[in-house]
């Protein structure tokens, strides 16, 4: 693969922990390819639900106070952790997954924070990341959904999986992990969930076709298992999975990239 060329690089942020937790990848990764980041939060329009206000103007001047106070956020946001890094702050109003993608049509990679809330955080993802991952045609970087023990700022890029099931994205994981190891001198492992004792075969001949140096292997079991459980062995900084065809009635993110995604130890790409 010819060297990865990431120039922008697009982060929403809520103002959650997770959103500081996302800011460090994104951050990281900007410094190393020199990228600009665009930090972008999303405010809905306010709406009033009872018949109460009748002040002239005052659903303008609550959306303009709001603007005001969302910019003051953003500019405060994560300035420590993105000091040296050509970062532009954004605050758009609308749907935040329709504004995310609207804004991710124009940039290299998105760096998505997972925001599950209250006692079901286990077992879902945030509504705008899933739709983001669904629908968006760029690469998408998520950070690591349940709680790990992980010294976060010091992520590093040097132990890399990547998951394949010889579908059609499976090229384009072997690219992304060999640009990742040429960039970051990483080491990388392919896995590949699968009973037949001839899968190997197949697995080296994908490998060696995408011109990469990794370690093959190959375990039975339902592959989101299969991966989870391999990037926790072998301590991996990142995976990196396809999210499936871009067409049919499943969209781009198929249930065994929801469930890596959702259970994985360290940072997912999603390609």
């Amino acid at each position: 693969m010819s060297a990865l060329s990431i120039s922008t690089i697009l982060m929403p942020v809520d103002f959650s922990a997770r959103s500081d937790e996302a800011a460090r990848y994104a951050g990281r990764l900007a410094g190393h390819f020199k990228a600009q980041l665009v930090l972008l939060h999303v405010l809905e329009p306010p709406h009033i639900e009872f018949a109460m206000v009748e002040l002239p103007d005052f659903l303008d001047r609550l959306a303009t106070a709001q603007f005001e106070t969302a910019q003051r956020r953003l500019e405060r946001f994560a300035s420590a952790d993105l000091e040296g890094i050509a970062v532009v702050r954004k605050v758009a109003q609308g749907s935040p997954a329709e504004e995310i993608l609207a804004q991710a049509e124009s940039v290299d990679l998105v760096v998505m924070p997972t925001q599950g809330r209250g006692r079901f955080r286990e077992f879902i993802i945030g509504s705008v990341t899933a739709k983001v991952l669904h629908d968006c045609q760029r690469p998408v970087l998520t950070g690591v959904h349940l709680s790990e023990n992980r010294d976060l700022p010091d992520w590093q890029v040097k132990n890399v999986l990547c998951a394949i099931d010889f579908g059609p994205e499976s090229e384009n994981v072997l690219k992304w992990g060999a640009g990742l190891a040429s960039e970051f001198g990483a080491t990388v492992a392919v896995v590949h969930a699968d009973s037949d004792p001839g899968a190997g075969r197949g697995l080296a001949g994908a490998i060696h076709a995408a011109g990469l140096e990794a370690t093959a292997l190959v375990a039975p079991g339902e592959p989101h298992k299969v991966v989870v459980e391999t990037a926790r062995q072998a301590g991996a900084d990142l995976v990196i999975i396809g999210r499936g065809s871009n067409t049919g009635t499943l969209g781009r993110l198929r249930a065994q990239a929801y469930e890596i995604v959702r259970k994985s130890p360290c940072p997912v790409l999603s390609v």
